[in-house]
């Protein structure tokens, strides 16, 4: 019951009814557009005195033949109804305490990693998105993440009846084990559905 509920507020937050989600057309296969490779590594929690973070990394690869803008948008959705956005929320110091943490040389912060991104394996960047965690009580979470492809679509909203423009995004959809806190730096693993392949859609 309580995970119907939390669903059909996800398909509220999209901009979608539950009746009409099966209508709304799903990307193809394989993209007319250019696309930069993307990456992700596992999903984890960084505690701070600041309180609770979650925190992905990613390697990002442009094999597109052009130079691009590298400017993702990482929108996370809890079952809770929370709507986080990367960045909004952490403090400098957690962004900086995370870093430090990870301990990776390669990896660069998130005003540094945005902006052209060069062809080729030479010039790859790895970054970090981060999240705050305001509440811990939580069984799934759903990162949308958009900026891998220009590949968009015009639909009518259900609602108004109005063109809206629909971008096609990654989502990496993850179940949590109990208390995340409890888990320290152990990684939260994907869906079982969602591990082993890319799940595009447009949003």
């Amino acid at each position: 019951m309580r995970t119907s509920r939390c669903l059909t507020a996800l398909f509220v937050l999209l901009g979608l009814t539950v009746g009409v989600v099966e209508a709304y057309p799903r990307p193809a296969r394989v993209s007319s557009r250019p696309e930069v490779d993307f990456h992700p590594g596992p999903l984890r929690m960084y505690q701070s005195p600041a309180g609770e973070y979650w925190y992905l990394l990613y390697d990002v690869v442009n094999t597109t033949g052009q130079d691009l803008t590298w400017a993702p948008s990482m929108v996370l959705y809890s079952d809770r109804g929370e709507v986080l956005v990367d960045g909004r929320g952490v403090p400098r110091t957690v962004a900086r305490a995370v870093m430090n943490h990870v301990g990776d040389p390669l990896l660069e912060p998130k005003a540094a990693v945005i902006g052209t991104l060069r062809q080729g394996m030479g010039n790859a960047r790895r970054g970090v998105a981060i999240w705050p965690a305001p509440n811990l009580d939580i069984n799934e979470l759903r990162i949308f993440v958009e900026g891998i492809s220009s590949e968009s679509t015009v639909v009518d909203h259900p609602l108004t009846g109005a063109p809206v423009t629909l971008r096609k995004n990654l989502l990496l959809h993850y179940l949590v084990p109990g208390n995340p806190a409890a888990l320290r730096d152990e990684p939260i693993r994907l869906h079982p559905d969602y591990a082993g392949e890319e799940h595009w859609i447009f949003r």
